[in-house]
């Protein structure tokens, strides 16, 4: 149905009137889309009712559907090397998943520098913004490329040692700038998910008690 087709029909239903000609199309649509609902009575105008938002409904799908990307009938996994389709989870595999899926944002900000841009609370993401290059980094190899303590201390010509100890301190700092925003939240009544809550009451959930 080409956009607002359904004008004309509501106009010779008298749900649109002379009255209302200098409205937009799609206040015009909202007004009149009121008025069969307010005037329904008898199960034939409820019909009617529903008729419409089906209608209006199918036509906005099929909008969303044009802005979908495309893909075609062939698995996505079809011809993929053994990496890709290895049982053992990676980040490079999530990335990889992600692209062919046509989700590029997690592939474009993948680096220490932009760690920030990889979470979607926007407190969250000015503390991690905020740290030192050199934590950043630490952070992304070990959680991200999750590399041991071991493995980053060599890279990095430290210890092992040094590196658990420079963890915990920034996580402990993470911790406790987080904690103060969500205190702020919870006493000025704003929404928080059920984690972000636990967090607040109980710390970091463990492994066992997830």
């Amino acid at each position: 149905m080409p956009k607002y087709a359904e004008i004309p029909a509501f106009r010779e239903q008298n749900f649109i009137t002379e009255a209302d000609r200098d409205m937009l199309h799609r206040e015009a649509r909202a007004l009149a889309i009121q008025r069969i609902e307010e005037s329904a009575r008898t199960e034939a105008d409820f019909e009617n009712v529903l008729y419409w938002w089906d209608k209006l409904d199918a036509s906005r799908e099929r909008k969303e559907r044009h802005h979908e990307i495309g893909r075609s009938t062939v698995p996505l996994e079809w011809g993929a090397d053994e990496w890709y389709l290895s049982t053992r989870p990676s980040y490079d595999m999530i990335l990889r998943r992600l692209m062919l899926a046509g989700d590029f944002l997690d592939f474009i900000f993948d680096s220490p520098e932009t760690l920030h841009e990889l979470v979607t609370d926007i407190d969250l993401s000015g503390i991690l913004q905020e740290l030192k290059p050199h934590l950043k980094n630490m952070l992304y190899y070990l959680f991200l490329r999750d590399y041991s303590t071991a493995e980053y201390a060599e890279s990095i010509g430290q210890t092992d040692r040094n590196i658990r100890g420079i963890r915990e301190t920034a996580l402990k700092k993470i911790r406790k700038l987080y904690g103060g925003i969500l205190t702020y939240r919870k006493e000025n009544s704003l929404p928080m998910t059920i984690d972000e809550k636990y967090f607040l009451e109980n710390g970091v959930r463990k492994k066992k008690g997830r």
